[in-house]
């Protein structure tokens, strides 16, 4: 049997590749929808016990945000 075969979905005529890049898109917007709500609890902690160190949380799960969102649209773009 061909190492080929076994990369290849041929009864479904869908390649390995494609089922790939399907995972990383699913898992990317999951993860994009994990960084949403990790900056919704840290602005809720933030409001809950205010420190000196808030507003550089908020910053930090800003940039998350940011970088997860812009991740998602190169992966999108690259499809």
């Amino acid at each position: 049997m061909p190492f080929e075969s076994f990369l290849a979905f041929d009864f479904l005529n869908i390649s390995a590749i494609f089922v790939f890049k399907a995972f990383l898109l699913l898992f990317l917007i999951f993860y994009s929808v994990f960084a949403l709500i990790l900056f919704r609890q840290v602005q809720l902690m933030a409001k809950a016990i205010p420190t000196f160190i808030s507003p550089f949380l908020k910053f930090v799960a800003i940039i998350h945000v940011g970088v997860a969102v812009a991740l998602l649209f190169v992966i999108i773009q690259l499809f």
